[in-house]
């Protein structure tokens, strides 16, 4: 059983979102999109299989920070991961984590030259765990509209990975 708050149970809800928000810094501006995310506890790392030729790639560069948002509206569950990134070619680790996503988005494969991985070491995160029933929600929702008092959001958890 993981502890809430602990980098187990950031690994596990994000492993099981696959997608999130990957934001970079493209001239002053945060820009942000949605990319399939492979989580590896074992490396302490998050990965995303992309071309190279890619605006992202270009604003990591060899070492760039990020920012990383996850969202499971069903379960109310929200993470954002600060981390570093960096653009590599691993051959070795590009075979490794290939899979059918990325067969679709790349079908030219992990050894074609405009493949590329961003590999993010993550340093801290914040998990927003509300309330894992959406009907409880909605009746939360509802007794904060009619005592015109804010509901009670969940827990907020900071966490150092």
């Amino acid at each position: 059983m993981t502890e809430a708050g602990s980098p187990e149970t950031i690994w596990t809800t994000i492993a099981k979102l696959h997608v999130c928000m990957l934001a970079t810094e493209e001239e002053g501006h945060l820009v942000s999109r949605p990319m399939a995310s492979l989580a590896r506890p074992q490396d302490g790392k998050i990965y995303f299989i992309t071309h190279l030729n890619t605006g992202k790639v270009g604003e990591i560069g060899g070492n760039a920070p990020v920012n990383l948002a996850y969202a499971d509206t069903h379960a109310n569950t929200y993470v954002s991961i600060s981390g570093t990134a960096r653009t590599t070619q691993d051959r070795a680790k590009l075979r490794e984590l290939w899979g059918f996503y990325a067969e679709a988005w790349l079908p030219q494969g992990p050894d074609d030259p405009e493949t590329a991985l961003i590999e993010v070491d993550p340093h801290e995160a914040k998990l927003w765990d509300g309330t894992r029933s959406s009907l409880i929600q909605t009746v939360k929702m509802a007794a904060a509209v009619a005592t015109q008092s804010p509901p009670d959001g969940g827990r907020v958890e900071q966490v150092q990975m």
